[in-house]
């Protein structure tokens, strides 16, 4: 099923595309091309500005994201993507620490945590011990569900 944010972002990348110069649109399978196309939203409108690098464009996040994909799986070559790959990782680890730094959970819940074992030893009169629950960043969220957004797109597309 097509959301109206992929309808939209699929309008934003078919338009980019046909913008794109001859050399990088023949490495993007047709069938790709029109598969986006295809999804694209009659009603949204995308004013692609041919005077600004295209990071400069007021594009959704979803765009963002599936031309991140595009650029990883079907422009870069070998050795860019493993590149690539190992900067979008080490930008999530800055993301992860600049986020854990700014809420620091461990000062959040250690209040709680105290009261909490104090009640349960009351209690039971036995000693227990509290589990940490690591929990994945949102923008680890956001990237995961860009990937499956993506890999589904283009499992219909090979379909």
């Amino acid at each position: 099923m097509v959301t109206k944010d992929m309808s939209e972002a699929a309008t934003e990348i078919s338009i980019i595309l046909e913008n794109m110069s001859d050399d990088l649109q023949s490495k993007i399978p047709k069938k790709f091309v029109e598969f986006m196309r295809d999804i694209s939203s009659a009603t949204y409108e995308f004013k692609y500005d041919k005077t600004k690098f295209l990071n400069n464009q007021e594009l959704k996040p979803l765009t963002r994201g599936v031309l991140a994909l595009i650029y990883r799986d079907y422009i870069c070559n070998q050795e860019e993507k493993q590149a690539y790959i190992k900067e979008c990782a080490e930008i999530l680890k800055e993301l992860e620490i600049e986020k854990r730094e700014k809420y620091n959970p461990d000062n959040i819940f250690k209040n709680n945590k105290e009261i909490i074992t104090e009640n349960v030893v009351e209690d039971n009169n036995t000693e227990t011990s509290l589990v940490e629950v690591k929990e994945i960043g949102w923008h680890k969220k956001i990237f995961i569900k860009l990937k499956d957004i993506v890999s589904s797109i283009i499992n219909n597309f090979k379909k």
